[in-house]
């Protein structure tokens, strides 16, 4: 099954290190109250519109509510990475045959951590919907056909089509740097900052299985390449500015009618920054 040979010193020190998902659904459940609705949910140097003309336009209420609709987007996007892009080609390894005991214990690890960080990110999200109530829309999260596609593929055949491994680190040391940025805002909601700074802790760690996932699944030579290509690939379209920049946008202006005439300028706003590569999820 596996591209090149295992490095199982790695995979055995690995074995050794495993630790207990830190964020998990009885992390949000044990927080002293809901999400704050008079704080960010976001740091605001993460959202898509901050440092643009529109951005600055807005009044602080409209601010905040489209922090906070960006938020539950962003915790939304996470679901998605971790079940699409993780659990589901993992849990296709996992059930091969003949699988060395160290890989699959941390392997199974990895499994438990993404299903706690899904579980622990759904439970926000139920909050987050509670207390936004009516302003709340269906998700915001929508990854176009493609992407889905590219997802699939990975999650039918993880060894054939390996390109996620590479993809998931880049994501997973972005949510490192989602935490960091987090930890340092004394200005958000104490329970989004207490999830995203659990979330980074754990994904620390996975960024060496990712490590691991790669020198094992991807060969050498010209298959590595197509490897490369394909995650490129992936990537290009998971950047493009046509989606994932609309709704928090288009559920502000549902909240404040005298803002619709501006939803075209705010989404070009926030495209252009997209484009210039400033830090932001759907960016990296």
């Amino acid at each position: 099954m596996s591209g090149t040979a295992l490095r199982q010193e790695d995979w055995s020190r690995e074995r050794s290190l495993l630790r207990p998902s830190k964020l998990t659904s009885a992390l949000v459940d044990a927080a002293a109250s809901d999400p704050d609705v008079s704080r960010s949910w976001v740091p605001e140097t993460l959202l898509p519109l901050y440092g643009t003309p529109s951005f600055g336009a807005l009044t602080d209420a409209q601010r905040l509510l489209y922090n906070q609709a960006y938020a539950r987007q962003l915790v939304e996007e996470f679901i998605w990475l971790e079940q699409a892009l993780i659990l589901a080609p993992v849990k296709r390894l996992l059930a091969a045959r003949g699988l060395d005991s160290d890989v699959a214990l941390v392997l199974s690890s990895f499994a438990s951590d993404e299903r706690n960080h899904i579980a622990g990110f759904s439970r926000l999200r139920e909050l987050a919907i509670k207390v936004n109530e009516p302003t709340a829309s269906t998700p915001l999260f929508n990854p176009p056909r493609s992407v889905r596609a590219f997802a699939r593929l990975a999650s039918q055949f993880p060894t054939a089509f390996a390109f996620w491994t590479t993809v998931i680190q880049a994501f997973e040391e972005y949510a490192v740097k989602i935490g960091q940025t987090y930890k340092r805002d004394r200005t958000v909601d104490p329970l989004f900052q207490a999830v995203f700074v659990a979330h980074a802790q754990d994904e620390a760690r996975h960024c060496r299985y990712d490590d691991l996932l790669t020198d094992w699944l991807r060969p050498r030579g010209p298959m590595s390449a197509f490897h490369a290509h394909v995650a490129d690939m992936f990537q290009a379209r998971y950047r493009s500015v046509t989606w994932g920049i609309d709704g928090p946008i288009l559920e502000l202006a549902q909240a404040h009618p005298d803002l619709a005439n501006k939803v075209n300028d705010m989404i070009a706003d926030a495209e252009a920054i997209r484009r210039s590569g400033l830090p932001h999820i759907a960016a990296e």
